[in-house]
């Protein structure tokens, strides 16, 4: 991997622990208000849980992240698909949330991902110099 992608990999896994840590922030603040609410128990008890699984799950993102800084073989492709997902839960939070500034550091952190993945250059293989 050329340094130019791996700071654009970096830059992307660091903006997805932002959004991680930014979005469970706000964890306790929907535990009570789903617990003062009069919505149905199931819907009460599983949105907190919810609300959670977003962070892990691109917590999980800048684990595999990680991996394509540190591997030669495949991470063009781990790159691409790191950032398709985040583009999908980019459109997904708009969708449902509109533009804020969580969706901004999305696609940010989408575009480093995907721009990474252009500049990658795959390694060489060893020349076998016979005769």
């Amino acid at each position: 991997m050329i340094r130019t992608s791996k700071i654009l990999c970096a830059i992307g896994c660091v903006l997805l622990l932002v959004t991680a840590i930014f979005h469970a922030t706000g964890y306790s603040v929907v535990r009570d208000a789903m617990a003062a609410s009069s919505i149905p128990a199931f819907f009460r008890d599983a949105l907190p849980g919810v609300w959670l699984h977003f962070s892990i799950h691109l917590v999980v993102l800048v684990f595999f992240g990680a991996v394509a800084l540190f591997t030669t073989h495949g991470a063009r492709s781990l790159l691409s698909l790191l950032a398709l997902a985040v583009s999908v839960d980019a459109a997904l939070v708009f969708y449902f949330a509109g533009f804020f500034a969580g969706v901004a550091l999305l696609i940010a952190a989408a575009l480093c991902f995907a721009l990474a993945a252009i500049q990658h250059v795959a390694p060489r293989p060893a020349s076998h110099g016979g005769t």
